[in-house]
């Protein structure tokens, strides 16, 4: 009974010391694990790889905005990896330092080019991120001080390790909330952050599994197996699937705001006359099978030939770009604002019935009524206004084309009576307008408007501009 405790004695007292033996546990696995160093040093290269692709795209692709904060960190974390794999190879406080700062500066250079794309996070949410990310890396250097370097290292893992997966668990977040989640670029962005986030949450599991044995780094080549490498191959796959995705979200991105432009006004950035009857056809349909009011206004410059032959051509673009500006900011966003042509312009407003379109169009004119005109004329611009409302009768383009048809009538019917008003298409409209801006107080203004401007301006124009 004796002898069999000794055994078990002599065995425990065995095993401690192969525990606390680096050389003991390397010369026993030697069998059954390959050259660790050699391993690492593998890793180094395919990192060295990914950094040179990452620079290749940010220099030779010549990315800019948000597009060259997704390359430089992806090359952050390319450099990263390398730290981590020589810190592994000779681990030292000042390589976990190195190390973790690149992560971590990496993974807040990714959030930032994800919030400048225009996924949702708060400006202050962002700020606050940043200055905590640059106090940690303080905080680490801090750390690297400590006279016992086994625990300095291991303080610097743990903490840094910790913080860059709570950095890509927003990035994730970021992720999650945007809707284009089906394309193939966004689940590789999404692929590689998960990545990322299961190579943190290893380390970190390691480092606090190991650090009770009494061998803190979970990267060190004293540690047995593949189990030790395989968080520095979470984070090539995070780096390689993060490249491609990154560079095709880039690509779909431009795609998008090229497609956007194309749509576009290149002067008033308004939409151009294609746009609008894609906008138009879609809205009719929507209405016809809703039933709810539809509402168009064609809007027309009074007098804008007089601007450009007696200011010229660029003077009367600048004209034309503010109250682009002034209908831009009087929409609401399920509104649609187009440029139709020269001086003329059109505003769709669903769910909109005839009184909600009379008083959008009179706020329209009085705020165009703001717009000084050059000063080689003087005054103020004005426009005329015609409204109609949508008949929910055909296909969507006959009732489109109808909608624009009476709208565009009762412009030339308030060009008739004098311009600088609003004129809706139902019989009696323009009396009711007329009658509730004198009742508002808007042909006051538009009087005092007119008594300052020059008299030769009020010959040519006849009134003063509004809208």
């Amino acid at each position: 009974m004796n002898s069999r405790c000794a055994g078990h004695a002599r065995a425990r007292i065995a095993l401690h010391h192969w525990r606390r033996d680096p050389l003991a546990r390397r010369q026993g696995d030697d069998c059954m694990s390959p050259d660790l160093p050699t391993a690492y040093l593998t890793l180094l290269v395919l990192f060295a790889s990914t950094l040179g692709i990452s620079i290749g795209l940010r220099y030779g692709a010549a990315q800019a905005g948000h597009r060259a904060r997704w390359t430089d960190a992806h090359a952050l974390a390319s450099l990263g990896g390398m730290a981590l794999a020589l810190g592994a190879i000779a681990p030292a406080p000042l390589w976990a330092v190195l190390a973790q700062s690149l992560c971590l500066g990496a993974q807040l250079m990714l959030v930032r080019g994800l919030a400048a794309s225009g996924m949702a996070m708060a400006p202050h949410h962002l700020r606050a991120m940043v200055a905590g990310g640059v106090a940690s890396v303080a905080l680490l250097g801090l750390i690297a001080t400590v006279q016992d370097a086994v625990m300095a290292e291991r303080a610097i893992r743990t903490l840094g390790h910790a913080i860059t997966a709570l950095v890509v668990w927003q990035a994730l977040r970021l992720l999650n909330r945007e809707r284009r989640s089906h394309t193939i670029a966004h689940s590789l962005v999404w692929v590689a952050c998960c990545a990322q986030l299961a190579a943190q949450a290893l380390c970190l599991a390691l480092a606090l599994a190991a650090g009770g044995a009494g061998a803190w780094s979970t990267l060190r080549p004293d540690e047995p197996g593949m189990l030790a490498q395989a968080p520095l191959l979470l984070m090539l796959i995070a780096v390689l699937s993060g490249v491609v995705g990154f560079t095709l979200l880039s690509a779909e991105r431009q795609l998008a705001e090229q497609r956007a432009r194309a749509r576009l006004d290149s002067l008033t950035g308004l939409f151009h006359r294609g746009a609008l009857d894609d906008a138009a056809m879609t809205l009719a349909a929507e209405a016809a099978r809703t039933g709810k009011p539809l509402s168009c206004l064609v809007i027309d410059v009074d007098r804008f030939k007089q601007v450009n032959d007696r200011a010229g051509h660029q003077a009367g673009d600048q004209v034309l770009k503010r109250i682009a500006e002034t209908l831009r900011r009087a929409c609401r966003a399920s509104d649609v604002a187009a440029r139709f042509g020269g001086e003329e312009f059109c505003l769709l407003c669903p769910n909109t019935g005839e009184e909600e379109a009379v008083l959008l169009a009179e706020r329209i004119r009085a705020r165009i009524a703001a717009i000084a005109l050059p000063e080689d004329i003087g005054g103020h611009a004005s426009v005329s206004i015609g409204i109609a409302l949508a008949q929910h009768a055909g296909d969507a383009r006959r009732s489109w084309e109808r909608l624009f048809a009476e709208a565009d009538r009762a412009l030339y019917r308030a060009k008739r009576e004098g311009r600088n008003r609003v004129i809706h298409a139902a019989a009696g409209a323009g009396i009711a307008a007329n009658a509730a801006n004198v009742a508002n107080g808007a042909n006051a203004a538009n009087a005092a408007n007119e008594a300052a401007e020059p008299a030769a301006w009020s010959v040519a124009c006849g009134v003063s501009v509004s809208g």
